[in-house]
């Protein structure tokens, strides 16, 4: 995956096709502190869940 730009607080989700006719999110996300999250997934939800985990982890460390 490659992100040009992302600000902090900013978000990009797009839709790719797949070889099978469904189509999968490339879903990155920068947070206020500059952490950047990146997945594919089969939805824009099942990204957002996994981001959202992501972020809970990164601030209990």
């Amino acid at each position: 995956m490659e992100v040009a730009l992302l600000w902090p607080g900013e978000e990009r989700c797009v839709t790719l096709p797949n070889k099978g006719g469904h189509s999968q999110v490339e879903y990155s996300y920068r947070t206020e502190h500059g952490a950047l999250f990146e997945c594919v997934c089969e939805s824009e939800e099942e990204a957002h869940r996994l981001c959202e985990d992501w972020i809970m982890r990164q601030e209990r460390y």
